[in-house]
């Protein structure tokens, strides 16, 4: 019974890819709450929301990659990751468990991640300077080694990137690199040296190109955006100014490459002109709260996780496009909106 419910969503995720790129009917973004392990579907159509619980009480969600109908949540000291396929939901009494926990290597502490297609999604395990390769319909996995406490996975024209936080002991021992790799070949891996520390965070633009967070030292307020060519393999150019500890990026399709950060809010890079257009003391906080996660749909709405104190339910500010930002609604979800990932149902 589940290998046909696995080989019905394989198929139609090859059609979804199609629907994502025009409209938001059917979109939904994927919350992921880390205090209470649990996935929040907002839908992009109507706000309304769904929540499944991740069924493993030793995990910890805090980041998440949706291609098509799936969304892969790496659980952290669980060692493990979770498989979520159309929101949770069955259909046609196919699926049995639409939630699938995938073991991974003892003491990976897995966080990060990025799907490459239809069935392979890419894992990095931090405390074992590895990432793997999983097959998440049968589960099958391979390790590969990298750099030190890899963080992030962003896959790009055909190549893995893996950003290296270089962290010992919890503190950057060093500037932090990228190691990038041929998914599938036998090609020696590339490093590429980037200017900041605590590489963290990764995201892909419109315009190709990667964008790599720099979180920095803890109350040092150095955090960094490095922008690298993934074709050259090379930072082209680095942007000051974060401020403490920046959290992940979305971009924008107006050209904006948009950052989270729990103590100012969103922040904003124009990637035309390569510069800093809100950094810290002039971020916008919804809600008047600093910002946990950032999510954009298809119709260029934002989404702006506000986890509160991680005590109680958090909030989704649903946002029009910049530069208004205005509060289109408030949605509560789970505890501790940390991540977000988009994804579509029929």
């Amino acid at each position: 019974m589940r290998r046909l419910c696995l080989l019905g969503l394989a198929l139609a995720a090859a059609c979804s890819d199609a629907l994502e790129q025009t409209s938001s009917a059917g979109q939904v973004i994927a919350i992921v709450n880390s205090a209470d392990n649990s996935v929040s579907f907002v839908s992009a159509k109507d706000l309304s929301v769904r929540t499944v619980d991740l069924q493993t009480p030793a995990g910890r969600g805090t980041t998440a990659a949706g291609r098509g109908r799936t969304v892969v949540v790496p659980l952290g000291p669980a060692d493990s990751v979770a498989v979520i396929n159309n929101a949770g939901l069955c259909s046609a009494g196919l699926c049995v468990r639409p939630v699938v926990v995938f073991p991974l290597a003892t003491g990976s502490g897995a966080t990060g991640v990025a799907i490459q297609d239809d069935s392979i999604a890419w894992v990095a395990n931090p405390k074992l300077n590895t990432v793997t390769r999983l097959n998440f319909f049968s589960g099958a996995t391979t390790n590969f080694p990298v750099g030190v406490y890899p963080q992030a996975v962003a896959f790009v024209k055909g190549r893995v990137f893996v950003a290296n936080g270089n962290l010992v002991n919890g503190t950057p021992a060093g500037p932090s690199w990228l190691t990038a790799f041929a998914c599938c070949g036998a090609s020696p891996a590339d490093s590429i040296p980037l200017s900041g520390t605590n590489a963290r965070f990764l995201a892909v633009g419109d315009d190709s190109l990667l964008y790599v967070v720099n979180a920095g030292h803890a109350t040092r307020g150095d955090g960094k955006l490095s922008i690298v060519d993934p074709v050259a393999r090379a930072e082209l150019v680095v942007i000051n100014g974060l401020g403490e500890s920046p959290g992940a990026a979305a971009f924008h399709p107006s050209g904006r490459v948009l950052i989270a950060s729990a103590s100012d809010g969103i922040l904003e890079v124009n990637t035309l002109t390569r510069s800093l257009t809100r950094g810290p003391g002039q971020g916008l906080k919804p809600g008047g709260r600093g910002v946990s996660g950032l999510a954009i749909d298809q119709a260029a709405r934002l989404y702006a996780l506000d986890a509160g104190a991680c005590t109680s339910a958090g909030v989704v500010h649903v946002l029009s496009a910049p530069p208004d930002y205005g509060e289109l609604q408030a949605v509560a979800v789970g505890v501790c909106p940390s991540a977000t990932a988009l994804a579509v149902v029929p």
